[in-house]
């Protein structure tokens, strides 16, 4: 899965009616995401994701395959909700656990290859559509001053989908069952790649915006948002 995705997912939150802040910097937060929630700001907007083609393999539960998916729009970020919100202005540590009911990615084109149980052929192309629901994604992040500037010092991150729909146009048995059924399971076992690419592409974009931004000037970004 493509890191601009988990960029997106781990930086962007709607509040839910149960969040309570219990400090200012907790309050700025949640009046900065439900700003950009309702796209009002000048940044990208929650409503649509593109994300650029990527390729993998998979091997696993008796199928060992290839596949590429073209350009992909994802959908429903801007619908989700802060079950947990926890940061402190001394130690510069945000700590989130956010609910995505519903998330719908789409393609107009991918394409696989491979065999299951070593015998039988795999073949798709076509147009692509997969439902999260129920995603559950519990990150914590921490800066620490750099210089003149601000940078990330540690993240961790742990998710949970509770059920994927999948359908590949055009695909050979099994895969969309196999997808339907044991899709999530299957996602759990990319956990290592995700937070890889987070490091290795999200964790230095974000370290370059922050080079020249000291710690109080990113507590004033995140006040007057606009």
């Amino acid at each position: 899965m493509s890191y601009y995705m988990w960029m997106i997912l781990l930086f962007a939150v709607a509040i839910n009616g149960r969040t309570i802040p219990r400090n200012p910097l907790e309050k700025n937060i949640l009046s900065f995401l439900t700003k950009w929630q309702a796209d009002v700001l000048s940044i990208p907007s929650l409503k649509s994701l593109k994300i650029p083609p990527v390729q993998y393999n998979y091997q696993g539960r008796g199928i060992k395959m290839d596949y590429s998916i073209g350009d992909m729009e994802l959908t429903g970020l801007n619908q989700f909700s802060i079950e947990n919100i926890a940061a402190s202005e001394k130690t510069l540590e945000v700590s989130l656990t956010l609910l995505f009911p519903v998330l719908t990615l789409r393609s107009e084109h991918y394409k696989l290859y491979g065999r299951a149980y070593y015998v039988y052929p795999l073949r798709g192309s076509g147009k692509m559509n997969i439902v999260f629901r129920n995603s559950i994604i519990t990150a914590t992040v921490r800066f620490t001053s750099d210089g003149g500037g601000t940078r990330i010092q540690d993240f961790l991150l742990n998710f949970d989908v509770k059920e994927i729909e999948a359908d590949l146009e055009n695909s050979s048995w099994p895969i969309n069952t196999l997808l339907n059924t044991e899709g999530a399971q299957i996602l759990e076992e990319y956990y290592s790649t995700i937070v890889e690419a987070l490091w290795d592409y999200v964790v230095p974009t974000v370290n370059d915006y922050l080079l020249e931004v000291p710690p109080s000037r990113l507590l004033q970004i995140i006040v007057h948002s606009e």
